[in-house]
């Protein structure tokens, strides 16, 4: 077997965004660019496949990996990581593991799943967490020392897309997108509520839905148009689901922020630590009347 590389690198999946001093240490782990997508594309388990065994071909390498936490449906990092805890302690690299951290399932899963954490556990020497609301709650929900769990908080890159003319009419609906830990049931009882506003919703949540309000539109689209819609929109509305335990939905009102959009989010954990209620955007409480309030104030 080849010796490992040197401490001075690490593996990662991570991108750079080029920043010269980490393109100089890291050594890229090959990611199928679907499981990049923003919003996620389809669930491809070739895409997923290639991603575990490429972190497992890095294991064998490196001394190092920063891993991604929740890329994928599978979560192949993780998945990953937990195989590498079965291996000799003396084969085992050191692993950062970086991204939105788990919200659990209920009954026998979440017995399975903390199980697999303590697995993970094994291997992860540092967690980076979104938020400084999810630091304690992370660890007690999971069995983590908190000594090893540091803060990063999420940055938007504006050069994640090239800006395209507008295809349509600005400020022509209210957006709503993602999949991920949302809840749309007050937003569509908004809608009802604010028939003279249209809105469009990119995501499968609500596939096959045939109780929609005539003002509402939904469907998956790929990422440009994902963009398009944000920019042409009225205002961005992110209505994230009560009680969560980790944080979401930070890159959907980020770049909503970005482009300059009035942006209303639920109230859910760590929404305070992104946005200035007032100020950099509109925080409800995620009941219907306070979006329409929000929804006929901007």
């Amino acid at each position: 077997m080849k010796h490992k590389q040197s401490t001075n690198t690490f593996a990662t999946t991570i991108g750079s965004r080029r920043h010269p001093a980490y393109e100089a240490r890291a050594r890229m782990i090959p990611v199928p660019p679907r499981l990049d997508m923003h919003p996620k594309s389809k669930f491809h388990l070739s895409d997923e496949i290639k991603l575990f065994v490429n972190v497992l071909r890095a294991a064998l390498r490196e001394q190092t990996l920063l891993l991604f936490s929740s890329r994928g449906r599978l979560k192949p990092e993780l998945l990953a990581i937990v195989l590498i805890a079965l291996w000799p302690k003396k084969l085992r690299p050191t692993i950062v593991l970086y991204g939105e951290m788990y919200e659990p399932n209920p009954g026998i899963r979440f017995v399975v799943e903390r199980w697999l954490m303590k697995l993970v556990d094994r291997v992860v020497a540092r967690y980076a967490v979104h938020s400084r609301a999810e630091r304690n709650i992370f660890a007690n929900l999971w069995g983590i020392d908190p000594a090893k769990i540091r803060l990063a908080h999420v940055f938007y890159n504006s050069q994640r897309h090239v800006p395209a003319p507008l295809d349509g009419p600005a400020d022509s609906h209210i957006f709503a997108g993602g999949n991920s830990l949302r809840d749309y049931e007050p937003l569509l009882a908004a809608a009802r509520q604010l028939p003279g506003y249209q809105f469009i919703i990119s995501t499968t949540v609500l596939e096959g839905r045939q109780d929609l309000p005539p003002n509402v539109k939904t469907g998956m689209v790929k990422h440009d148009e994902f963009v398009q819609l944000m920019r042409t929109a009225a205002a961005v509305v992110v209505p994230l689901r009560r009680g969560l335990r980790r944080a979401a939905g930070m890159l959907t009102y980020m770049e909503a922020m970005w482009l300059k959009k009035p942006v209303i989010v639920s109230d859910a954990l760590a929404v305070d630590e992104y946005i200035q209620n007032g100020e950099t955007g509109l925080v409800v409480d995620g009941s219907p009347e306070g979006y329409v309030k929000a929804l006929r104030w901007v």
